[in-house]
């Protein structure tokens, strides 16, 4: 039990790619498999309401939790609604947005509740500080690059070609998150290319304080997932954002064009990634100050606190 919460494991089934194959036979034995397994958990835990998160892993038990008439709320993270959710929105009393404008929403069932972010109630500490306890140079203009928790092949292939076209930046730290598989390929790179450099780069695999390094960054290089741009919002964060290309219908450049639009983030496309590119975006930025201070501030204005006690309220509120 981690955080004071019980998990109980549920079967999914994801989709296969092609329709109307041999895997789709297989598909829908596993799809009654995982709804039957959703069923015994809810008979189990007997809840007063089942709430998806989309995705195809939330479909057996939101299902399930239909069947029951057990009462259905959904949470739609993006700018548009996924699919399982789409399809979950004809048995759903409520759906809960985290932009005002999500498209996909039946008329009359959105709740604008925001996106709950783990660090709202969070005390910010300066970026030295944070520096320091994350044993980097608090003196340093900081660098944060990540691309979720498997990394990002793409981010990381051009912030290679960054470092080792400025590997005199005595001023520049970079914190690079490569994601676990792709640590070593990154180690080796650095240690081979940025050997005796003046640029400082701190390569991990994988972070568990994220904060720290959103707190010690003046800038993030980074996706535009639902939630790393709720936790960029949460602590104000500016950044550059690449979009994944293959998110389905392409929701993750909607995302950053929401940010973009409000002055929070500039977004450099995924096929347009390359040292040179990403040199000017944060080479301007570096430069301007006021520039970086006025999108900290705007990605704050975005995050809408008190997500999570709003979604609570209307569960209560339409319970009793």
């Amino acid at each position: 039990m981690d955080y004071g919460l019980k998990f109980r494991a549920v079967r999914t089934a994801k989709m296969p790619e092609k329709k109307m194959s041999p895997a789709t036979i297989a598909f829908a034995a596993r799809l009654a498999v995982a709804v039957l397994s959703g069923l015994a958990a809810l008979a189990e835990i007997k809840p007063v309401a089942v709430v998806g998160f989309g995705g195809f892993a939330s479909f057996p038990t939101v299902f399930a939790g239909w069947l029951r008439r057990t009462p259905v709320y959904l949470h739609e993270q993006n700018t548009i609604m996924g699919l399982v959710n789409r399809v979950m929105t004809r048995f759903a009393d409520k759906i809960f947005v985290s932009f005002e404008k999500t498209a996909g929403v039946p008329e009359g069932k959105a709740v604008f509740a925001g996106n709950p972010s783990r660090y709202e109630k969070l005390e910010k500490i300066d970026k030295k500080e944070a520096r320091s306890r994350l044993g980097l140079d608090p003196e340093r203009w900081t660098l944060f690059v990540f691309g979720g928790s498997q990394g990002a092949a793409s981010i990381n292939r051009s912030l290679y070609e960054f470092a080792s076209a400025n590997r005199d930046k005595a001023d520049l730290q970079i914190l690079h998150l490569t994601g676990r598989a792709k640590f070593d390929e990154a180690k080796k790179y650095y240690s081979e290319a940025l050997a005796g450099s003046a640029l400082r780069i701190d390569a991990r695999d994988y972070l568990k304080e994220m904060e720290l390094a959103y707190m010690a960054a003046d800038l993030a290089f980074c996706r535009s997932g639902a939630t790393t741009l709720t936790e960029l919002a949460s602590l104000g964060v500016p950044a550059i954002l690449s979009p994944y290309p293959f998110a389905t219908e392409n929701h993750q450049e909607k995302n950053a064009k929401s940010f973009v639009d409000a002055g929070a983030a500039v977004m450099i496309l995924d096929k347009e990634l390359n040292g040179e590119r990403i040199a000017a975006a944060i080479e301007e930025l570096r430069g301007d100050p006021e520039k970086l201070r006025i999108m900290a501030e705007r990605a704050r204005n975005i995050y809408r606190e008190g997500a999570a006690v709003r979604m609570a309220e209307t569960l209560s509120a339409h319970l009793r």
